[in-house]
């Protein structure tokens, strides 16, 4: 019998300290990743008894037809040996194929590796995160960042009595009017992924002040022009979960993203990473990542099994 529970903002206490043991700074590992995404992907969440520990398992899928996405196995202990993983892993899939998924490269390798029977290994291009220096996002300093600051000087001249605020619970509903206006404009009806977003945005700003998310919205005339929404995920890396500027103000996103970079940098001193996530295979969203010049990547990696076996 399954005995996965949906996972809702009331397992927070339970899931979160895994989450946080696993010292990931992959966007998968932050609890409010899970819940924002939880109404598209059906994310559920066991805890179980596996070789004198107790594991969490997190699996998701977004129709009923595909196999069961699954993050690596975690302990309050520490890490999960790969046999250990794999024994858990395989007592709650049975003879059902099942994917391993936001993997390092070291964790796909091992787990390829004990397995009897042949699995698909293969690097997720398009879900490596995007992590930066945060003095670079912060200053856009030299030659490599000119353009930036051009749009962002733009930006200043064109609106200098631009307003920056924290997003707070009254100014939420706001913060939803905008995005929906943005969606208007971005045609999210027609677009799967971005009406998927579009809900994803909702959950995150219903549990705002539970997720412990932190906002930031930018103003012209009292009119919110852009906003963004993050946390910190680990002691030295900020997570930035959303962020949504009008196209027609030149600069918007150049200013909205500094402005939010500076603040978590004052507010956590010891913020050394800005993690603005993946691209989803986006190649418009791609170049604009790759033209802030990450520092590196959260490399993901999955592994595919298809036969059931005893590890």
């Amino acid at each position: 019998m399954d005995s996965f529970t949906p996972l809702t903002l009331n397992d927070q206490d339970i899931i979160k300290p895994y989450l946080l043991k696993a010292g990931k700074a992959a966007n998968e590992y932050s609890f409010a990743t899970l819940y924002m995404w939880s109404g598209i992907y059906h994310t559920d969440f066991r805890i179980i008894p596996c070789c004198q520990d107790r594991l969490l398992l997190i699996r998701s899928r977004r129709d009923i037809a595909e196999p069961f996405h699954f993050l690596y196995p975690m302990s309050l202990n520490g890490p999960v040996a790969a046999d250990t993983a794999l024994k858990a892993l395989y007592a709650v899939s049975g003879d059902v194929p099942f994917i391993v998924g936001a993997l390092s490269e070291e964790e796909a390798g091992q787990l390829a590796a004990i397995t009897a029977v042949p699995v698909d290994v293969q690097p997720l291009r398009d879900s490596y995160d995007y992590l930066y220096h945060a003095s670079d996002l912060a200053h856009l300093q030299g030659k490599k960042y000119q353009t930036k600051r051009n749009h962002l000087n733009a930006f200043i001249n064109a609106y200098p009595g631009y307003e920056s605020r924290n997003i707070t619970p009254e100014n939420i509903p706001a913060c939803l009017e905008m995005n929906d206006a943005w969606c208007r404009l971005m045609g999210c009806n027609q677009d799967v992924g971005l009406g998927q977003e579009a809900c994803a945005v909702r959950r995150a700003f219903s549990g705002f002040e539970e997720l412990g998310l932190e906002g930031l919205m930018v103003l012209i005339e009292g009119k919110i022009i852009a906003y963004t929404l993050g946390e910190l995920l680990t002691k030295n890396t900020w997570l930035v979960h959303v962020e949504k500027a009008f196209p027609e103000f030149r600069g918007a996103y150049q200013a909205v993203n500094l402005l939010f970079v500076r603040y978590a940098m004052e507010k956590y001193p010891h913020v050394e990473y800005i993690n603005r996530e993946d691209d989803s295979g986006d190649m418009g969203l791609r170049n604009a990542k790759m033209s802030y010049r990450p520092a590196f990547f959260a490399e993901k990696y999955m592994v595919r099994f298809n036969q059931p076996t005893t590890p």
